[in-house]
């Protein structure tokens, strides 16, 4: 008996250490100047196509259900804030489409109060308060215009749409 325990233990250690190490680690996908899809541990080179960063797991599956790696790193330098307020219906409305069809994270800021009016003043350099207004980073775009939000969008490396990775491995 004190022989199948040791067995036993020696088992289980090892299986507990195994999922300790098996722990998630970032991938990186994308497409070079050839078309050819890469994944690598290190991150993508400067001029490749399409970037992502995916998870791969304990059990080696790449995780594709987050954002790109272009709209992390997007999202990390130049976060998005939809000013909104609660009279702006249609407009406000119209402005979360976009974002959500472009696939872009961003945080949605109702101006409620003077304390609300002063940040929104304070964070867009803005005199008054217009809603909806984006801020993309420290860059602000008063109302919604489509070819506005596009170019502050692109410029800060955000993609041009939300797509799913259709492409084989």
């Amino acid at each position: 008996m004190p022989c199948a325990r040791r067995l036993l233990l020696a088992a289980l250690a090892t299986v507990l250490a195994s999922a300790a190490a098996a722990q998630t680690h970032p991938v990186y996908r994308w497409v070079d100047k050839d078309g050819k899809v890469n994944y690598s541990d290190l991150p993508p080179p400067v001029d490749a196509k399409d970037p992502r960063q995916q998870a791969l797991g304990p059990a080696n599956l790449i995780d594709t259900s987050g954002l790109s790696y272009s709209a992390k790193k997007a999202a990390q330098d130049a976060p998005v804030t939809l000013y909104t307020s609660l009279d702006c219906l249609a407009e406000c409305r119209i402005a979360r489409d976009f974002l959500k069809q472009r696939g872009i994270p961003y945080r949605d800021v109702p101006v409620k109060s003077l304390e609300d009016a002063n940040a929104f003043k304070k964070s867009t350099g803005f005199d008054g308060l217009f809603v909806p207004t984006l801020l993309v980073g420290s860059l602000a775009s008063k109302g919604f215009a489509a070819e506005n939000w596009n170019r502050l969008l692109d410029q800060a490396g955000y993609p041009v749409s939300a797509q799913l990775d259709t492409e084989p491995p």
